[in-house]
């Protein structure tokens, strides 16, 4: 659902686009929200990078296959 700016600035195109004959472009059937995208980010969180994330992820995974691998 828009907000209200959105709705007012559909509005005035929709009104300004009678006045000049030009067609509206119809707006998008899918719209993707993200919350998270809006909220604040801490960048000192070292975990924030996806690439970190991926290395972290590939470290604690060789860790937990060495130990496994000791323990018999």
């Amino acid at each position: 659902m828009a907000g209200p700016v959105a709705t007012k600035a559909q509005t005035i195109q929709k009104l300004w686009s009678l006045v000049n004959g030009r067609k509206v472009p119809p707006a998008p059937e899918v719209v993707i929200h993200d919350p998270a995208a809006q909220q604040a980010h801490d960048l000192d969180d070292p975990f924030f990078d996806a690439k970190v994330r991926a290395r972290m992820a590939g470290v604690i995974a060789a860790t937990g296959n060495r130990k496994c691998k000791n323990s018999f």
